[in-house]
């Protein structure tokens, strides 16, 4: 048995809860998988479908016989979920959850359980534009980043938990909650929030602005078509780091108002040529290290053999690759596999001969560009 857990819940069947679901039963855990959640309809199709291992929601009796808890709902959610379950949480139950903010989501489990009640904080580095039961994938976590957070790499909670979501496919990196939080605010956050900015700095004058967007704009501010409300609480569930961050970032500006006030060209230089460099050291397989402009994003399962289908479909074509990757990072973009090419025609005609084949019926094919 996986992790020893011979029974997991899965609190939420939107898109990660039900792929958290899917991945397990279709990976081979051997144990039996409940799902929870508010709308019945997707608890109905999760158990028809053989996902899950009831077909009502009786949440006492479902938390009772829990060995693992995953809480797969919005982290303004977990104060009023927490309270309900934990009169019923079994001992050496372990809780789990998949928020993208760590610290403050721990103060509210060790507010609420109690000190023998074991929380680890998780985070799956993933996401789509799509929600709910329907979008959600049984591959979704492969080579995906994983973090777990809020006790000891060694304690035996945590290595039974990594075990589960190794199975699931993921990548598992384990930090402190704060760190956690330090790290995404810096990479993904202010990111998004930048992108968002610069939006609305075209917006100021938009109808005098609008037809000069061009594809450097749209890949810089794609991910400010994320949720807004999903956002809004990122935000402000991580104010702190995301203040931090702002802080920093706004020195930053101010110092290069002052050196362009001045035509400081040398420091100009000094600060683009620092940010060249430091970008070009990030490695490939943290970053979309290929231009999304003719680049094209294959939802496919990681599994033997698929990147050389997908090369031996392009050389029976005669097409081109200039570079090819597994996404491990993929909060903001649709696939697992990255392939590049070197100009927009050989990237239509990889896409059509992909759509063509069996890729076409089984998998999401989407172009970089079109991603706005």
């Amino acid at each position: 048995m996986v992790g020893d857990f011979k029974n997991i819940t899965v609190v939420g069947l939107g898109m990660i809860g039900g792929s958290v679901v899917k991945a397990l039963k279709t990976k081979g855990y051997g144990g039996q998988i409940f799902g929870l959640d508010q709308n019945v309809e997707s608890i109905e199709e999760a158990f028809r479908n053989g996902f899950i291992d009831n077909s009502t929601s009786d949440q006492k009796e479902i938390i009772e016989k829990s060995d693992l808890i995953i809480l797969a709902t919005p982290i303004g959610h977990f104060p009023k979920l927490l309270k309900s379950i934990k009169e019923d949480l079994k001992e050496q139950c372990i809780v789990t959850d998949v928020g993208s903010v760590k610290a403050s989501v721990h103060q509210i489990a060790e507010s609420i359980l109690e000190p023998s009640q074991v929380f680890i904080g998780g985070h799956p580095m993933i996401g789509s534009e799509k929600s709910g039961f329907k979008a959600s994938k049984g591959h979704l976590f492969e080579n995906a980043y994983y973090f777990l957070t809020g006790v000891k790499k060694e304690s035996n909670a945590m290595l039974a938990l990594k075990e589960v979501v190794e199975l699931m496919g993921a990548k598992v990196c384990i930090v402190g909650p704060e760190e956690h939080d330090r790290i995404v605010a810096r990479t993904s956050h202010i990111p998004h929030l930048s992108a968002a900015l610069l939006v609305n700095l075209i917006g100021i004058d938009q109808d005098a602005l609008m037809d000069y967007v061009g594809g450097g704009f749209r890949d810089t501010t794609r991910i400010a078509s994320g949720n807004p409300d999903m956002w809004t609480d990122i935000f402000i569930d991580n104010k702190k780091e995301v203040l931090d961050a702002v802080d920093v970032f706004m020195q930053q500006l101010e110092q290069f108002k002052k050196n362009l006030m001045a035509e400081n060209k040398a420091q100009i230089v000094y600060n683009l040529n620092k940010a060249k460099v430091t970008r070009e050291m990030i490695p490939k397989h943290l970053m979309d290290s290929i231009e999304q402009e003719y680049a094209l994003f294959i939802d496919v399962q990681d599994r033997p053999g698929m990147i050389a289908s997908v090369a031996g479909l392009m050389a029976e074509n005669r097409i081109n690759i200039k570079d090819i990757e597994i996404l491990h990072a993929r909060e903001t973009v649709p696939g697992v596999l990255k392939v590049g090419f070197y100009s927009n025609t050989e990237r239509s005609h990889a896409k059509q001969v992909l759509e063509d084949s069996e890729f076409g019926s089984k998998h999401t094919i989407q172009n970089g560009s079109e991603m706005q």
